[in-house]
């Protein structure tokens, strides 16, 4: 897994210098040629960029990072009281500046004018999106001092300087050891840095590191920190450079059709980070079909909106083409590479990691929708998908929270399941039984009795998940078609249909009712069906002789569609179903009913 982050980050040349670190700089304290200072130039919210990173060593009362740092630190803002509290690390701040000062004439004219203008640049400090803890930096004569080439041989001795003493652990005695990243001899870290952009999933605002052992119980054989690990100073920068960009490629039109290095793209799902990459470039990256962008994100001028959404539809109905065809559109043993990630106090929890070829990828992707395929209805996103898998609620709410609240535990099995033509798990069918349930029970508006049927993205989750158990079980006859299966050997189908009939039955007798045989009895009837049906068969009699002379013919019709099914099910009901025979319930009605009013409109026209 690291060795990938690390060959992703050479072959894309995003590597940084070990002792770098990027950063969201937001405002630059601006000096002209002459070192006179002109304002506070504020800097787009999306833009990083490489800076000196002292670790975790900046976060004590004495030392600071150089060039980029708080603005309480690089102009010693007094607190409420009129105290410094800063004072120390502003200190050390000025005199490595100073250090550089030697080497570089403009970081010497840089400090003079920071330090004789204090006073002027605190009276002009913004009043918009700016405190105290705001990261700065400085520019002289337009360019960013982090910029500046001059300043990184100093840099390299004083990290060297100022390296903590070797403890007296075996590995460290012994001179070079194995990186555990490249496998090369090298002088290890102490303490690996960190990385930026799990903030938004439990990440620290300082970072989070994905090599720690500053803990007794994630130590081994007497080695402390990093020891447990060796890795060199320039393979852990390589890869956090690789995981920072990923987790920072927000998507967008040149991500979703690949032109943006390693076609990289991060997003949020139930409470982690999902980021994947290719071994080599692609221009149809298959993952964009399944919609990890649950569109949480927002912000963006609304015209440019409205343009990257036209050309997203035209690329992803492009991908979807492919799957219809079976036509893999880029070359199939190009591998591809997944994470999931999370932030746990400074530290990352990698919730899954998954590769493989490009080309089963495609082969099981399609296979996904296949399986989703359910009378006509073949491509559901994720965020369908998932919201039909929370709790039903009639208020709405907020779905992110929702979803990172509920399904954070099933979402990397989900997408495993996806990715890899597996089971779904046991969990998903028994969330999508009861949305359906209770979306049955708040059916009593028009609009909702107008629609006629359960809910159609429930019913797909649900053939997914028995169509992939009854394939493992090699019960081939049991699997849910597309349409309707008047054949299908399964009573909990076969039930399901028979409810179906009985609704079309009161509805062609009596119309429209506020609580008709569904909303009253289909709960009942999908759990405990041998207590229900008898009534229901006396129902349907007497909504049978209801219509008139006229209607004879649809009460023929349906009383031999009744009879059909009937001689299916045979003499004995079950008195309970098992989740399977719920799923196949909801099924049946579903596909029953698709087909009695798809045959209505047939007829009409």
């Amino acid at each position: 897994m690291l060795e990938e982050l690390y060959k992703y980050a050479v072959d894309n040349g995003i590597t940084a210098r070990p002792g770098f670190k990027e950063k969201s700089v937001k405002y630059y304290i601006s000096f002209d040629v002459n070192g006179n200072f002109v304002g506070f130039d504020a800097v787009d919210d999306d833009k990083k960029t490489f800076c000196p990173d002292m670790g975790s060593a900046a976060q004590s009362f004495t030392k600071s990072n150089i060039i980029a740092e708080k603005a309480e630190i690089i102009l010693n803002l007094p607190d409420k009281d009129g105290k410094f509290p800063r004072q120390t690390k502003y200190d050390f701040y000025m005199s490595r500046m100073r250090d550089i000062g030697q080497f570089s004439p403009v970081f010497a004219k840089a400090v003079r004018s920071l330090e004789e203008q204090r006073d002027v640049i605190i009276s002009n400090l913004p009043t918009k999106k700016f405190k105290s803890d705001t990261l700065v930096s400085i520019k002289f004569d337009g360019n960013p001092l982090e910029s500046d080439p001059c300043y990184f041989d100093w840099w390299e001795e004083f990290r060297a300087s100022n390296k903590e003493k070797k403890t007296s652990s075996k590995k460290e005695q012994s001179g070079k050891v194995r990186c555990f990243i490249t496998g090369e001899l090298t002088e290890p870290v102490r303490t690996a840095p960190k990385f930026s952009g799990l903030v938004s999933v439990g990440g620290h605002t300082s970072g989070d590191t994905i090599i720690g052992y500053d803990k007794d119980a994630y130590c081994s054989y007497g080695f402390k920190q990093a020891a447990n690990a060796s890795v060199s100073d320039e393979a852990i920068t390589a890869v956090n450079a690789a995981l920072t960009t990923l987790l920072s490629e927000s998507k967008s039109i040149d991500a979703v059709k690949g032109k943006n290095k390693g076609n990289k793209k991060s997003n949020s799902l139930a409470g982690a980070k999902n980021i994947h990459w290719y071994s080599k470039p692609v221009e149809a990256d298959i993952f964009d079909v399944l919609d990890f962008d649950f569109g949480f994100s927002g912000g963006e001028d609304e015209q440019s909106d409205d343009e990257d959404k036209q050309t997203d539809e035209s690329y992803v109905r492009g991908l979807f083409d492919c799957i219809q065809k079976g036509i893999c559109p880029e070359e199939p043993k190009n591998r591809y590479y997944m994470m999931s990630l999370s932030g746990v106090n400074g530290r990352v929890m990698v919730r899954s990691y998954d590769e493989g070829t490009y080309g089963e990828l495609f082969k099981n992707i399609k296979q996904w929708y296949d399986d989703l395929s359910l009378c006509g209805n073949r491509y559901r996103k994720l965020f369908a998908i998932y919201s039909r898998l929370v709790s039903y609620s009639t208020s709405g709410g907020k779905f992110a929270e929702r979803v990172n609240k509920e399904l954070s535990g099933i979402s990397p099995r989900i997408i495993y399941a996806i990715t890899h033509n597996t089971e779904l798990p046991d969990t998903v069918a028994v969330r999508a039984v009861n949305y359906i349930r209770h979306d049955m029970y708040n059916s009593s508006n028009d609009e909702t009795r107008k629609r006629r049927n359960i809910d159609r993205v429930s019913c797909q989750i649900l053939k997914v998940w028995l169509n992939r158990k009854y394939r493992n079980q090699n019960k081939e006859e049991y699997l849910i078609m597309e349409n309707l299966n008047p054949e299908s050997p399964s009573k909990a189908y076969q039930l399901g249909r028979m409810i179906a009939v009985y609704a079309a039955i009161q509805n062609k007798a009596l119309g429209d009712v506020n609580a008709g045989v569904v909303e009253r009895y289909f709960t009942s009837a999908c759990t405990s069906p041998a207590l229900v049906f008898g009534k229901l068969a006396m129902l349907s009699q007497h909504h049978l002789s209801k219509l008139g002379q006229e209607q004879k013919g649809s009460a023929v019709y349906y009383d031999k569609m009744l009879s059909d099914i009937a001689s299916k099910i045979g003499s004995s009901l079950p008195k309970t179903f098992t989740l399977e025979q719920q799923s196949e319930f909801a099924l049946g009605y579903y596909a029953q009913n698709e087909e009695i009013y798809k045959k209505k409109t047939v007829t009409e026209e």
